[in-house]
Order: structure tokens, then C-alpha cells, then sequence
């Protein structure tokens, strides 16, 4: 089978030849030392993600557009950046610290939906064309973009206090990223992500009723612009205990959900037994320890536990529950990816 039918049995609950594999990112650092290749180190890098790809048998890319440019320098000559979003950025070596949000939410109002001229899927579409990936785009959500917007306690304050200002500026953004959404399709994407980060370890952050009126709502607007443009898999990333709003998140029409952290409570066998016949898994292997501080047999005993509980019928992709991060140990990664080899041939 080919990359894309792989991955494709995975989203219509097929079985195919093996497992599928993707991360939804990996750190330049350590691609970097699994190529034994100083790559840039720039977030998005074709050759580099191309190639640790190989490397891995992964059947999947995720790319996104986010633009952004300088507007100055402060005084200790760090960068000051200002995103399509409006926001401004003090730009560090691995981080980004935000300075000030677009709009004052009181004045939320003046506010204009980001330019979606200056997003041009230039990368997106070279992967289309020169590869042989799944590939991913990635837009953003009503919860993570607003967030990205404002220090976390302000918009988490502002959702609760100005709800009609908050659901404004949402509309707005939400407007953009659906257009960023039909650009990536015309350009030739596969499928859409919509990455929203909504939880803590121990549960979803705002209250159910902002929920209610603030989030899935777009979320089924989003789906539902979407698979009317063309009828395209949209999948979910968040990490964190989702277990309170699966039936929602299910319910607004996703095809799938990417993370399920198992140290936050999301068991894989109860999920598949659940919503596996409705929604693709996809993440699953444990950063909290197993990958960035266990041992090669642990990493393979996880990697083929999970396969062996999550893979019958389809319906799923490996991965780890969140991206694969530098810290992880190189040899922990070869082992997770030769396990689900060897598990797959079995």
C-alpha cells in the first residue's frame, strides 16, 4: 500500500498492510541527531522534516501557515514580531514571549478578520507535489487562537466576563482559518487539522457552559464549511483529560482526534471501545515517561501493547500523544518505530 492509502484505510476503519504512522511535529533538534545532519532549525524546513520522515516509515505530514514579520528591535536586540493575528511577539532562540494582544477586548468591535492574502500554502503544496505523504493542514481553533491572543488567565477572565466580545473576535478569526482551510484544500491538502488545545492533565479548562456557547458551535461551523468545500477528513489535536467532552467533540462531527494522553487519563482501549467505529485514533504513546525517560524495552512493550489494543478493525495511527520532542532519547525513537514494524509483520 501507499503512504496515502494507508493512511486513508486508518480514517475509513480499514486494516491495511501495517499501522500508519505520523507525528503531528518534530522538533528540528532531534531530527537533526536521528539524521546526523545539521539542518536549520527553522520550525518548517522541507528537506529536514522530509527526510526524518523517511527515515521513521512515516506515512504522514502536518504543515500549517502562520504568517508572521518583523516590526523591530528591542533594546537587547531580540526581534519584536507581529503575527497575522495582530498580536506582537518578542522572539527568543526556541520561544516566543507575547508583548501585546491585537485588541483591547473592550475594544473588540475595531477588530478586522486576519488578511488571507498573505497566507499562500507555498509549503503545503510542495509536500502535495513532491512527496508521496498523507498530508495535514493545520488550521487553528476557537479555544488556541484566542489563547495565542492573550495571556492564558486574561482570555480564560475575558470568556467569562465579555462573552459577547470574545464570541465577536472569535467569528472573526474562525472566519480566517476556514479560509485557510478551502486555500490548503485547493492546494492539494488530503485532509484538515484543526489543532485546539482545550485541557489540562485533569480536565477541560473553561466551564461547560462557555463551552457550550463558545467552542463547539465553531467547531461545527468549521466542519461543516469545510465538507461542504470539498468532503475532506477533519481531525481534532488537544492533549489533556478530553474524557468529559468526547461525546461533544464526537457529536460536532469530527472524523478523527489526535493526542489521547494516556498520563492524562486517556485510556486507549476504553476510547477504541467507545468511539473507535466513529472516530480515528491517532497519538497514544506516552511522553511523560515512556518515551523520554524509559528504557528501549519499555518504549517497544508500550508501542506494541498499544497496537495490540488500538489497531483491530483500523481506525488507527501511531504516534506519540503530543510531538516528538527533543529531549527524547534518539535510540527510544528507533525503538518505537522498529517495534511497530515488527509488530505489524506479525
Amino acid at each position: 500500500m501507499t503512504k496515502k492509502e494507508r493512511v486513508w484505510a486508518a480514517i475509513r476503519h480499514m486494516e491495511s498492510d501495517r499501522v500508519p504512522k505520523g507525528e503531528l511535529y518534530i522538533q528540528p533538534q532531534i531530527a537533526n541527531k536521528l539524521l546526523g545532519k545539521d539542518y536549520s532549525t527553522d520550525y518548517q524546513h522541507f528537506e529536514r522534516d522530509c527526510k526524518v520522515r523517511e527515515l521513521l516509515h512515516m506515512d504522514i505530514i502536518n504543515v500549517g501557515d502562520w504568517p508572521e514579520w518583523e516590526i523591530g528591535k528591542a533594546a537587547d536586540g531580540k526581534k519584536i514580531i507581529q503575527s497575522v493575528y495582530g498580536q506582537t511577539f518578542l522572539e527568543g532562540e526556541e520561544s516566543k514571549r507575547l508583548l501585546d494582544p491585537p485588541v483591547d477586548i473592550e475594544d473588540v468591535w475595531d477588530y478586522q478578520e486576519p488578511d488571507i492574502t498573505k497566507v499562500t500554502g507555498a509549503l503545503l503544496e510542495r509536500y502535495v507535489n513532491e512527496t508521496d505523504f498523507f498530508v495535514f493542514a493545520q488550521i487553528g481553533g476557537p479555544i488556541s487562537m484566542l489563547n495565542e491572543m492573550y495571556p492564558m488567565e486574561d482570555y480564560m477572565v475575558n470568556c467569562i466576563t465579555y462573552p459577547n466580545e470574545t464570541h465577536l473576535l472569535t467569528e472573526r478569526v474562525i472566519a480566517f482559518e476556514i479560509k485557510k482551510a478551502k486555500l490548503f484544500l485547493d492546494k492539494g491538502a488530503d485532509a484538515i487539522l484543526i489543532a485546539d488545545d482545550m485541557a489540562f492533565n485533569t480536565g477541560v479548562f473553561l466551564p461547560p457552559y462557555v463551552m457550550e456557547e463558545n467552542v463547539y458551535p465553531f467547531y461545527k461551523q468549521m466542519i461543516r464549511e469545510i465538507k461542504e468545500y470539498k468532503d475532506t477528513p477533519v481531525f481534532l489535536h488537544s492533549d489533556g483529560n478530553l474524557n468529559s467532552v468526547m461525546d461533544k467533540l464526537v457529536e460536532c462531527g469530527f472524523d478523527g482526534i489526535q493526542s489521547l494522553q494516556p498520563s492524562a487519563g486517556m485510556d486507549i482501549g476504553e476510547i477504541k471501545k467507545k468511539y473507535g467505529d466513529r472516530l480515528c485514533l491517532w497519538g497514544n504513546i506516552d511522553l511523560d515517561y515512556i518515551m523520554c525517560f524509559g528504557t528501549v524495552e519499555e518504549v517497544r512493550a508500550e508501542v506494541r501493547k498499544t497496537i495490540e489494543i488500538a489497531s483491530p478493525g483500523g481506525g488507527f495511527i501511531l504516534s506519540t500523544c503530543n510531538t516528538m520532542v527533543d529531549i527524547i532519547p534518539p535510540e527510544n525513537i528507533l525503538a518505537m518505530i522498529k517495534e511497530a514494524d515488527i509488530t505489524d509483520k506479525q
